[in-house]
């Protein structure tokens, strides 16, 4: 016999039948009479006070007029017995699929623990249900197939566990449920944008995450951080809400500071690209495609100016003086450049290693 979690047996479960068949006893009314004055066949009235047969809307309206108890009672009493009803059998509604995609989700389920979203101690099967009311959907093995309404940027390095990614996924959607932006993303103010995010940036006494939410939200742009998990290789996700507003996510994976920045403007680059009205399920995990192309033009040219740049690399001067003058110039941090001369190869990996930043996880 399934039990609720909260240890009710499913037989003590009260069929509203029982609460008639009381009124009748007290009243002393048979259930002949009460068929008559209900207009119902004898066989109806035994069938609902054995638990057989529901309390319908209609049987509801007669028993306000023959037993003087509103009709609202006797559906409400009904339709709490179906839930409770519903509850009860719930466990009978799980399937070996989701106790494998169960088997995929433990950091996440740790996740949501730590954020109080599921309980701490659960058996699989309660976790599961518990996964389901977190995440929103009404079996998690759905995850799997899930695609994401937005643009992705993902690793081509890291192992993807559909799983985890769907996961991650509704953890981004949800939380961009609860948020609202008054103000619809203007392209035309985008170098506007870019120039304030770049003092986000050079800004250290600020705390990032909050400056470039509040700043971002006055653009049109629901911003926000969420954690990266194994098995969800993401740096990013964009998707446009349906009030015309953007929500765009990045997490810390890699956690290198000139990464985190060049992530951010890639994103946004989605954004003024339009590619995220025109690729509404575009998942890309090489980052070779022409879209991703020109996100990564968008935040190379925004992030410091060509010409500028030619000049510098021209020079061949990349001693730490020249790249924080060059940084402070394109009003930026010196470490974006050397993040970008060492990813162009110009640069050994290991040089200037004290200059880079990595952000953690408070």
């Amino acid at each position: 016999m399934a039990t609720k979690r909260t240890g009710i047996s499913r037989d003590l479960i009260i069929h509203p039948g029982e609460t008639i068949r009381d009124i009748l006893l007290e009243r002393n009314i048979t259930q002949s009479e009460l068929a008559a004055l209900t207009d119902v066949t004898p066989a109806y009235v035994c069938n609902v006070i054995a638990g057989k047969k529901d309390i319908s809307a209609k049987f509801a309206f007669a028993l306000e007029y023959a037993l003087g108890v509103s009709k609202s009672f006797w559906i409400n009493l009904q339709a709490n017995y179906d839930a409770e009803l519903l509850e009860a059998s719930e466990f009978d509604t799980i399937t070996e699929e989701e106790r494998v995609a169960r088997g995929n989700l433990k950091d996440i389920v740790k996740y949501l623990r730590e954020k109080g979203k599921m309980p701490l101690r659960e058996t699989v099967d309660e976790s599961i249900l518990s996964l389901r009311k977190a995440l929103q959907m009404s079996n998690i093995a759905n995850l799997k197939g899930m695609a994401p309404e937005g643009a992705l940027r993902m690793s081509s390095k890291a192992k993807v566990n559909p799983y985890v990614m769907g996961a991650w996924i509704r953890i981004c959607q949800i939380a961009g449920e609860k948020r609202s932006v008054n103000t619809r993303f203007d392209i035309e103010k985008i170098d506007e944008l870019v120039i304030k995010t770049k003092a986000v940036m050079c800004n250290s006494e600020e705390s990032i995450q909050k400056s470039l939410t509040e700043l971002f939200r006055e653009y049109g742009i629901d911003f926000s951080l969420v954690r990266n998990f194994r098995g969800a290789p993401v740096q990013g996700y964009i998707s446009k809400k349906n009030d015309g507003t953007y929500q765009m996510v990045l997490t810390l994976r890699g956690s290198y500071a000139d990464i985190f920045w060049f992530s951010l403007f890639h994103e946004l680059g989605h954004i003024a690209n339009g590619d995220v009205n025109r690729y509404i399920n575009y998942i890309d995990y090489d980052g070779e495609s022409d879209i991703e192309v020109k996100a990564d033009d968008f935040a190379k040219t925004r992030l410091i100016d060509s010409v500028a740049y030619e000049e510098f690399i021209r020079s061949t001067d990349f001693s730490l003086n020249a790249i924080r003058s060059f940084a402070e110039s394109q009003h930026i941090r010196p470490y974006i450049v050397i993040g970008r001369l060492q990813r162009e190869k110009l640069l050994e990996y290991n040089r200037y290693s004290s200059e880079k930043i990595r952000y953690k996880w408070a």
